[in-house]
């Protein structure tokens, strides 16, 4: 009984250690439907707060539903030490990345995956947030596609929307922002 007491309360102690020692505090993303793909490429900061250096590995998630397809390709670079980040695994339905950050440092990474849609509905996955513990201090979105698909729902309102060079672009600004469901847009496939 005590060793099994003792053991979880180191479990209980190294979660806290990894739970608190990143924040993930910002994210600007760009979104496109293109040719029946949908492309997300965006730059994640997450910042350590503590003060030994940092090497975690992290789980960044693809949604996964009968109107997708699997994700075909991923790319994930450290921006603050340019270099490659180093993937751990990849499944359907997420890839396991490391993470290497100095003490109080904020590093920034480029994440960029390719999905197909098989029919009118593209994702991405915002409500794992809610696991960091803490909102994201901002967030910034831009959907970009083109001008003949007809946008039907999108699950967060728009700041604003216009067009250029044929293409309709909607613009997200957010601060402490703390998702409550996922980005998800609907639209008309029939002239796509």
């Amino acid at each position: 009984m005590k060793i099994a007491s003792v053991f979880l309360i180191l479990l209980f102690f190294t979660i806290n250690i990894y739970c608190y020692s990143l924040e993930f505090i910002r994210e600007d993303i760009s979104f496109t439907i293109q040719d029946s793909f949908f492309c997300v490429d965006g730059i994640y900061y997450i910042c350590s707060v503590t003060d030994k250096p940092v090497n975690n590995i992290l789980y960044y998630p693809f949604p996964t539903d009968s109107l997708y397809g699997v994700v075909d390709s991923v790319l994930i670079y450290n921006l603050t030490d340019s270099i490659p980040a180093e993937i751990i695994r990849r499944k359907e339905n997420g890839v396991s990345f490391k993470v290497s950050l100095e003490p109080f440092r904020v590093g920034k990474y480029k994440i960029f995956y390719r999905q197909k849609l098989y029919g009118n509905k593209a994702e991405y996955i915002l409500t794992t947030t809610k696991y960091w513990g803490k909102p994201l201090q901002v967030a910034n979105f831009q959907l970009e596609i083109p001008e003949n698909i007809k946008i039907d729902s999108l699950s967060y309102k728009p700041d604003s929307c216009y067009v250029y060079k044929g293409k309709r672009r909607y613009i997200w600004h957010r601060a402490d922002f703390m998702p409550e469901k996922n980005f998800i847009i609907l639209f008309d496939k029939k002239n796509y």
